[in-house]
């Protein structure tokens, strides 16, 4: 069976569903404040901490204001989360399969904060003597 001809009937959105938006916030948080609570005992922890924070900000309000001026849905009612990933997610290429526009979606924030969570932690036990 092709791809084409499978789920002609499935649900096709074309905006994010909160709860996707609402897991890269959290995601955004956990790397903020990996950061800031694994680096605290650095030198230049006050300048770490404010191009960080910096960046983060910049990072969440792009998105957020191009999100608020962008086009608003003629749905009124808002699809329930489980509905919306057994759905198609609509994108500049084509039609994607949602759970793994979710999956793509979010595969950036959460490596960016298992990473620096990682590298946090060594860097703490090695000023402690650990390793």
């Amino acid at each position: 069976m092709n791809r084409e001809s499978c789920g002609t009937n499935r649900r096709r959105s074309t905006r994010v569903h909160p709860v996707v938006a609402r897991l890269g916030i959290g995601t955004i948080a956990w790397t903020l404040g990996a950061i800031w609570i694994l680096f605290s005992r650095s030198y230049y922890g006050v300048l770490l901490f404010g191009v960080v924070t910096f960046l983060v900000g910049t990072f969440v309000a792009l998105p957020w204001l191009l999100f608020r001026f962008g086009r608003q849905s003629s749905d009124p009612s808002e699809t329930s989360f489980r509905n919306w990933l057994d759905g198609d997610f609509e994108t500049a290429s084509g039609p994607v399969d949602a759970r793994e526009a979710a999956v793509l979606i979010l595969l950036v924030p959460l490596s960016i904060a298992i990473g620096m969570t990682a590298f946090g932690l060594l860097a703490l036990l090695s000023a402690r003597g650990v390793l």
